[in-house]
């Protein structure tokens, strides 16, 4: 074999070897795109799997994505008040955040949290849960149109005792009248059942719950707020409402306290709330609030210092307001409105006598709403409140408020 061939055999030996390792580089990069395939092909399988299931999820009424963040949500509202009076005073008056979660379509848990005047110290501001309730539709029992609060709850009482966010009502601060009557706001832990009857616009709400704890008669103060409150004694409350004609919401309300004094020393207090209010709103045009609410207290004439219930006259209270507003509706969701409303109260009408025949503390309250949005308002208000006790003097300005809810 002479030198020529042999080189070329070493030539030819030489592409065969750089073939081969070609062949190889080609074999792996086709094993890599064949796992590939194999990983799209299964993603693909699993991609319709989930698919199927959630049409099945969707047929059968449930949700696509049981995930707990969707079935939670968040809310709120806030208000800051400037007070033009003697004060001159600008509060962060109230921070709440609302977080409800729905367990499934019969039962959610509904939770209210407050900041008062922005911070907890040295006695000043407040920090504390206003509701923390069980949400059950007793439709998973066969009942209809009923359902049930298990938990810490609203007291149903006129108007905004249930219904208070800032862009809801007219004025700065909320009303006297209900604030006092109703102790705004007023809420209590037990039981509380709601059915409605959808064709005559009724809804009935009936509760038990622990009660007001103050033997001396002063409603406002006797809320316990649910701090190692007595629970010997339990009260009851309730509310009839219409709202059978458009925008309308009217009804009666009432509570029985049968011992005001379950955890004082002393002869018991019990007290029987009693009321009525009507509510026509609209967003545009005309609306007209009215309220009326009366305690009687069963006083015991007790001998003894202290006995407040009898000396301040507490065994009868009673308010009442009347309120007339106008809304425009302006660019966009904006809108502005105007009200005037007049309101009377008495807290210890017990000490009315022949000699005593003025007792009342009247209160004028004009002003305008500017919704910058439905749910965010801007609000400037005059109050004139007229105390009819002797050496009382009157109180009168004008006040700012900023509020929002979401």
């Amino acid at each position: 074999m002479t030198s020529a061939y042999a080189d070329e055999i070493e030539d030819l030996k030489k592409i065969i070897n750089d073939q081969k390792v070609v062949l190889e580089e080609q074999r792996a990069v086709i094993e890599s795109l064949a796992k590939r395939v194999e990983a799209v092909e299964k993603k693909s399988e699993e991609a319709v799997e989930l698919a199927d299931s959630a049409v099945t999820a969707v047929e059968e009424g449930g949700s696509a994505d049981e995930g707990w963040w969707n079935k939670t949500s968040l809310g709120g509202y806030g208000e800051i008040h400037y007070e033009g009076h003697s004060t001159d005073q600008i509060d962060f008056h109230r921070y709440v955040l609302f977080v409800d979660h729905e367990f499934n379509q019969y039962t959610r848990f509904v939770s209210e949290f407050e900041i008062e005047h922005s911070f907890v110290k040295d006695g000043d501001g407040e920090l504390e849960m206003e509701q923390g309730y069980i949400e059950h539709d007793w439709t998973q029992f066969g009942i209809k149109n009923t359902t049930a609060k298990y938990g810490m709850f609203l007291i149903p009482c006129g108007i905004t005792n249930e219904t208070h966010e800032p862009p809801t009502f007219y004025g700065v601060e909320r009303n006297e009248v209900e604030k006092e009557v109703c102790a705004n706001t007023w809420w209590e832990a037990g039981l509380q059942l709601t059915h409605t009857i959808p064709d005559n616009g009724l809804q009935i709400i009936a509760g038990i719950h622990s009660s007001l704890t103050n033997s001396g008669g002063d409603i406002r103060s006797g809320r316990d707020k649910l701090e190692n409150q007595s629970a010997k004694v339990w009260s009851y409350s309730g509310k009839v409402k219409y709202t059978g004609i458009p925008n309308l919401d009217t009804g009666f309300f009432w509570s029985y306290q049968p011992d005001m004094g379950d955890d004082q020393v002393g002869p018991e207090v019990t007290g029987t709330l009693f009321g009525v209010y009507a509510d026509y709103k609209q967003s545009e045009g005309l609306s007209a609030r009215g309220f009326f609410g009366q305690w009687n207290l069963d006083c015991p004439a007790y001998v003894g210092s202290g006995n407040t219930c009898i000396q301040k006259g507490f065994d009868e209270q009673y308010g009442y307001f009347g309120e007339i507003s106008y809304r425009w509706r302006l660019a966009g969701d904006s809108s502005i409105g105007t009200f005037i409303r007049y309101g009377a109260r008495d807290d210890n009408a017990g000490t009315l006598s022949g000699t005593n025949v003025h007792n009342k503390i009247k209160q004028w309250d004009t002003g305008v709403n500017y919704w910058i949005t439905d749910d965010a308002v801007l609000k400037v208000d005059f109050e004139e409140q007229t105390k009819d006790k002797a050496n009382q003097r009157d109180s009168r300005g004008v006040n700012l408020g900023i509020g929002y809810q979401f």
